[in-house]
């Protein structure tokens, strides 16, 4: 009989108590999860901090936290309160909480970006349970937590040898000493770093717009970065893998830091998958500064391989906008012979192009 009475209060203390959590459990639950920057290159590490609040009287024994992640975030150490199972491009991450009436807990993660990409971590799931160890309930939570991870970038002299003296021989160009003052070829958008004096106060009223006197022999230094997502030849059936496009990715954004950094403009051109599907080429128009570096930083860590317009359409639209005295550094697996027949056409209108191809540079640094 006592037996019966025992178990009889066991269950009546056990479906109260079950009952209290299933009813208030979710209540008052708060949680977060950032990165301790927005944006890194890769290759380095980050932070991820979790913050979960229980703002009621009632505890929470348990709470499991489960979240699908990029595998390429990868953290760095394990502890009990953590589980990790990873794949090949995802993985599930989960943190166990114990927390008390009206308390806070925050779990601190090193986290190693592997590989340059635009990664978000929308969603998150809750399980929670009650005195004994039963789970009582679940719940969905969307959270606002991303990060960048820029391409790794290398050092000037671990550059190709003609990268680095075409952009030498771009920074080096003086303006004071190319442009002709009394020949004007029409006007064009204002870039950061133009002078004021170049600027064409009757066309900037006629259209809103901040424009400036484009000179018959203005040098700028410019330099354009067109970027092929090309990594077949089917002439030749030669192709690069997708590591050899993410060396070349790195490459552009060697370039385009150290023109930045030397007082130089960089823009882009690309011609594969962006986050735009609208802009294709994707085409950004150099200019000078720190904003334009993280723009273009930004722009590249969401690239894809994908081709959205081969590179002769590129050259051919190039051609015919009548670009002169700008500045190409053409980064491409291959060059065809159509598409060598176009870089010409560039270089006798009055361009200067330099190629990198790039399963030249990988035989050379093999």
């Amino acid at each position: 009989m006592i037996i019966v009475w025992l178990l009889t209060v066991f269950g009546a203390v056990y479906l109260v108590q079950h009952g209290l959590f299933r009813l208030w459990g979710k209540a008052g639950i708060e949680y977060e999860r950032t990165f301790s920057q927005p944006y890194v290159h890769a290759g380095q590490t980050v932070v991820m901090t979790e913050t979960i609040v229980n703002r009621k009287l009632l505890p929470l024994p348990w709470l499991r936290v489960e979240t699908i992640m990029p595998s390429m975030l990868r953290f760095k150490h394990q502890n009990a309160e953590t589980a990790i199972s990873a794949g090949t491009l995802l993985q599930n991450h989960a943190s166990l909480f114990s927390l008390p009436p009206f308390s806070k807990v925050v779990r601190k993660h090193e986290v190693a970006c592997v590989r340059r990409g635009i990664y978000r971590v929308p969603t998150l799931a809750f399980t929670f349970g009650d005195a004994f160890g039963s789970a009582v309930g679940k719940m969905d939570r969307e959270t606002d937590c991303s990060i960048v991870v820029f391409p790794r970038v290398k050092e000037i002299a671990e550059l190709p040898l003609s990268a680095r003296r075409f952009m030498q021989s771009v920074l080096s160009l003086s303006d004071a000493f190319m442009e002709n003052h009394h020949h004007v070829a029409g006007v064009r958008d204002y870039r950061g770093g133009d002078s004021f004096r170049l600027i064409n106060w009757n066309a900037t009223a006629r259209t809103g717009r901040l424009l400036v006197n484009k000179r018959e022999t203005m040098l700028d230094n410019d330099l354009t970065i067109v970027l092929n997502a090309e990594l077949m030849d089917d002439s030749t059936n030669r192709r690069i893998g997708p590591d050899a496009f993410e060396e070349a990715l790195g490459y552009a954004a060697s370039v385009i830091r150290h023109m930045q950094q030397s007082g130089g403009k960089s823009g882009l051109i690309f011609n594969g998958k962006t986050a735009d599907p609208h802009q294709v080429p994707l085409r950004v128009e150099p200019r000078a500064g720190s904003e334009q570096l993280l723009h273009l930083f930004r722009l590249i860590a969401g690239f894809e391989a994908v081709v959205k317009l081969d590179l002769v359409y590129v050259l051919e639209e190039l051609l015919a906008s009548g670009v002169r005295n700008a500045n190409f550094l053409i980064m491409t697996a291959f060059m065809t012979p159509k598409q060598q027949q176009l870089a010409n056409r560039l270089r006798q209108s009055g361009n200067r192009v330099e190629t990198m191809l790039l399963y030249r540079e990988r035989e050379a640094s093999g």
